[in-house]
């Protein structure tokens, strides 16, 4: 989440101000103007919120005096024309009358901070910002989590994220797609296989082994079969796991993250109910880029740059019919659009309408 320091404020404003805000921004209370730049040598702030009003003119300029701050958005309950033009020639983003509307503060602070990815994920949607912050709170903690999403979200991009924020970020991370293993072969893949266990068959640790430690991830858990499953929920519950074909159990110890882009409660054939149970202790649900559109020019721009160093942009039309798409296959299929519109566009500094091919449609002429 995004930090923001308070500074100088009276304690009653400061905690409201938070509670305010809590949804966009962690807000850190400083009430001592004197101790800011202790604060700031601790803290990683975003934005200095900077009540005037609290300050004695040698706490003012003793800041003036030091450049290496974040972005100051000043408060006070005094719109002097001469305090107002001295705050800005001092360096402050913006100048705000208290008592405070919120929406303009809010304004304020994201012009003054600008575009923020929220990590893992590109874009600054309330949508993908409430998905990064639930995020990062999961990855704090041991548990289970069942990562939900369509087809193109970015399932294994989070589930990478929570392994990455978690204790065990210097352990493996092994992913696995359970749709991609025949299932006469999923158990092997998963739990591994004693030598003799079929026919050819070698003693391999399989993916459980392989993650100890760390994280395992299990994407579209949901075609693993339901044999699998059963052994799976034993290993969660147990800690122990047999190779197939094996004669004694092995410890292991992972953290568990899966992934589907069904709804496993609706398909008890396909699911078993326990271990969806125990799988679910924690849910992350991706939004699709239908529900993101405001992220498309981020993302287009992103996948841009990331694939052609050149000055390659993205006309206005060009732009306009990327916004106006539902993309069913989201940001993988975004990505991929304009993988294409870059050869389409060849040596040309601008990508037009034309050279923007969705899905097997002619692009317009």
């Amino acid at each position: 989440m995004i930090t923001i320091l308070d500074v100088g404020q009276d304690a009653l404003e400061a905690r409201s101000l938070a509670v305010i805000l809590n949804d966009e921004y962690q807000v850190l209370h400083c009430p001592d103007p004197s101790s800011v730049f202790a604060a700031l040598d601790r803290v990683e702030a975003a934005a200095i919120l900077f009540d005037l009003d609290r300050w004695t003119k040698e706490e003012i300029a003793a800041f003036e005096e030091r450049r290496a701050y974040p972005p100051i958005i000043v408060l006070s309950r005094e719109i002097a024309p001469s305090r107002v033009i001295r705050a800005i020639r001092s360096g402050a983003a913006d100048y705000l009358a208290k008592p405070l509307d919120i929406e303009v503060l809010k304004s304020a602070l994201r012009k003054a901070i600008g575009p923020r990815p929220s990590y893992p994920f590109i874009g600054r949607s309330v949508a993908i910002h409430k998905a990064a912050q639930l995020l990062r709170s999961y990855a704090r903690f041991d548990f289970p989590v069942l990562i939900l999403g369509e087809s193109g979200t970015g399932k294994e991009i989070a589930a990478r994220a929570i392994h990455s924020l978690s204790g065990r970020s210097k352990a493996p991370f092994v992913p696995r797609n359970c749709a991609a293993f025949p299932e006469n072969l999923i158990e092997s893949e998963l739990f591994g296989a004693a030598k003799g266990a079929y026919t050819g068959a070698v003693e391999r640790p399989g993916a459980f082994e392989l993650a100890s430690g760390g994280s395992l991830f299990l994407d579209e858990i949901g075609e693993s079969g339901l044999p699998a499953q059963a052994k799976l929920l034993r290993v969660l519950e147990s800690g122990e796991l047999w190779r197939l074909g094996g004669s004694s159990p092995r410890r292991v110890d992972i953290r568990l993250i899966s992934a589907t882009s069904r709804d496993l409660e609706l398909e008890p054939e396909r699911m078993r109910s326990d271990l969806l149970y125990r799988i679910n202790t924690l849910i992350l649900a991706l939004p699709p880029l239908r529900e993101r559109r405001e992220d498309v020019s981020e993302l287009a721009d992103y996948f841009l740059r990331s694939a052609c160093r050149g000055p390659k942009r993205f006309s206005r039309e060009a732009l306009d019919l990327l916004l106006a798409e539902d993309w069913p296959g989201n940001v993988r299929q975004l990505r991929n659009v304009v993988h294409r519109a870059i050869v389409l566009s060849g040596d040309l500094e601008e990508i037009r309408p034309r050279h923007i091919m969705i899905s097997s449609r002619l692009p317009p002429q």
